[in-house]
């Protein structure tokens, strides 16, 4: 049977484009411009004080009943639970990747927001990456920081499994609009006099366990045995009836009822995220759920999830995060077989979504004989941005294949740091010359600064033979990406001396550097253009046609 699709009753829905919230980029940008202000002004300074007042102002005017929610990714921020998109600017993608370099992929806001901890949260956001990994990440130092009115990393079950109505058929739960978070609705608001709440939202009541006969419990539903295991107190009679549910569930499984056992599993989630019931029966609500996910109900998930015109992702990567490592194992194969750019972006999202504890079930692909799994599952390490997977990395940079290498490269200067930088960096040594355009390529990519100085080495390095003039002109291409004008006095005198040997590829890589030197900006850069374009000859036009596009850019940036 088909997981049914959230069906419309308002007639066909907008498009995308005209379900952008305005103002929402604005708001956002107010929150990065106080991120800024931090670092550039100082405390007693009056306008870091009124921009922060600002932001805070801007984020709580965002808000909904329930707060704001945001979802994280390297190219933009999205809503957790509404349907309206973000406007994207260029500030709310400066944002998301302020945000992602820092490990949080979901940021929550609560509604009691209180200056202070906005306030302390960006000074949490001010330092670097690293330091805060290193003190255990920002759900780690939120804590020891005390500030209780913002959450980042963590997913609120009862938001997402409220729904409005109860006992109702599969179809009607998902039709309601269970899978896109609304907000819970009393019989106080809706006039009709039922309550909204995750308890009711599997099924009607069948008493309490006393109330049935031993007999009779084998033949109890799932939404029986869930809503008896809802109203449980006792630990043993919890554990005996998750065990009939588990059972119950298999059969469900096997003969294909997934609509039955999907709310059953959000509730599952939902008693395991409830913190009035004892630590016995939260794992055992998490091992049972486990139980029902894994298996035949994964791939029916996945094979949801590689379906482009099946609207509720968000929910279905809900209970992959969860899943943690069954997640891993069953999404890898599929990537590697999958020719759907469509399918594989959304398999490579749910294995985003798995968070750091999926890091360590990747790390093991890195073992496979195959090198399509390794590849992939390097992919996959390179988009997390784990610095935990740079020791796997580091073997597979290695690699016997070179299509694991290239692949490794990029994970590599995409997590950055120390340890994954020296790899890099030896590797510019490498025999192989295609593993070393890809290091070049991805170190000016990256904008490594700690790059600068072995580049211009290698450009500056002597090759009678011009076997590696390829390499030196895509040296001088990433120096221009890193732009740091540190490099300008050795690109200057790569300019200004005279080379005998092979004058004509001198000539050349000349005129790259002044290229790159244009890239460099600064006033500096400019007096050097300026001297050398009164020289005669291709290298003063040159200088001149690149004084003359730096111009453009002025005017343009001021346009």
């Amino acid at each position: 049977m088909e997981m049914p699709e959230r069906k419309n009753t308002k007639g066909s829905s907008p498009k995308s484009d005209d379900r952008v919230l305005k103002g929402s980029g604005t708001a956002l940008a107010e929150l990065y411009k106080a991120l800024k202000a931090l670092a550039f002004y100082p405390e007693s300074h009056p306008l870091r004080e009124e921009i922060l007042q600002r932001a805070y102002l801007a984020i709580k005017g965002l808000m909904i009943e329930s707060g704001l929610s945001l979802i994280v990714n390297r190219s933009g921020l999205s809503f957790t639970d509404r349907e309206e998109s973000i406007e994207t600017t260029r500030m709310t993608v400066s944002l998301a990747k302020e945000l992602f370099t820092r490990e949080i992929q979901r940021l929550v806001f609560l509604p009691d927001l209180t200056f202070s901890d906005f306030t302390s949260f960006l000074s949490l956001l001010a330092q670097e990456p690293q330091r805060i990994i290193s003190e255990g990440g920002v759900v780690k130092v939120l804590n020891h920081l005390g500030i209780t009115t913002i959450l980042a990393n963590e997913i609120n079950i009862s938001a997402v499994f409220t729904k409005r109505t109860s006992g109702e058929a599969a179809e009607t739960f998902f039709a309601e609009g269970t899978f896109s978070g609304e907000e819970e609705r009393t019989g106080a608001e809706t006039g009709s006099g039922d309550v909204t709440t995750a308890d009711n939202a599997v099924g009607e009541s069948s008493g309490t366990f006393e109330d049935v006969p031993p007999e009779r419990l084998d033949d109890l539903t799932a939404n029986e045995l869930f809503s008896l295991m809802e109203q449980e107190a006792a630990d043993s009679r919890y554990a005996q009836l998750a065990g009939l549910l588990a059972n119950n569930g298999h059969s469900l499984a096997e003969a294909g009822d997934f609509d039955a056992l999907f709310p059953v599993l959000l509730g599952l989630l939902n008693q395991n995220a409830d913190t009035t019931r004892s630590e016995m029966q939260r794992d055992v609500s998490l091992r049972t759920f486990h139980d029902l996910a894994s298996g035949p109900m994964l791939a029916h998930l996945l094979d949801h999830l590689e379906d482009e015109s099946f609207t509720q992702k968000e929910i279905v990567y809900l209970i992959l995060h969860h899943l943690g490592k069954e997640t891993v194992e069953a999404v890898i194969p599929r990537l590697v077989i999958s020719d759907c750019q469509f399918a594989r972006k959304a398999l490579t999202t749910a294995l985003l979504r798995s968070g750091p504890a999926a890091v360590t079930t990747l790390l093991t692909f890195l073992q496979d004989s195959s090198w399509q799994v390794v590849r992939t599952a390097v992919a996959v390490l390179g988009e997390m941005r784990s610095r935990d997977a740079v020791k796997g990395l580091v073997l597979t940079a290695y690699h016997e294949d070179t299509r694991v290498r290239l692949e490794s490269i990029r994970s590599l200067a995409e997590i950055g740091g120390r340890e994954a930088t020296a790899v890099l960096l030896d590797l510019l040594r490498d025999q192989n010359r295609t593993i070393r355009r890809q290091v070049i390529l991805w170190l000016g990519v990256t904008r490594n600064e700690s790059a600068l100085q072995p580049l211009l080495d290698l450009v500056m390095e002597r090759d009678f033979r011009g076997k590696i003039v390829t390499l030196k002109k895509e040296a001088l291409l990433a120096i221009g990406r890193i732009g740091d004008l540190r490099a300008l006095v050795r690109l200057s005198r790569l300019v200004e001396k005279r080379y005998y040997l092979a004058p004509g590829r001198w000539e050349e890589l000349k005129i790259l550097a002044l290229e790159t030197i244009g890239r460099l900006e600064g006033k500096d850069a400019r007096d050097f253009l300026q001297k050398t374009a009164s020289r005669s000859g291709r290298i003063g036009r040159a200088a001149a046609t690149v004084l003359e596009s730096m111009g453009k850019g002025v005017r343009d940036d001021n346009a």
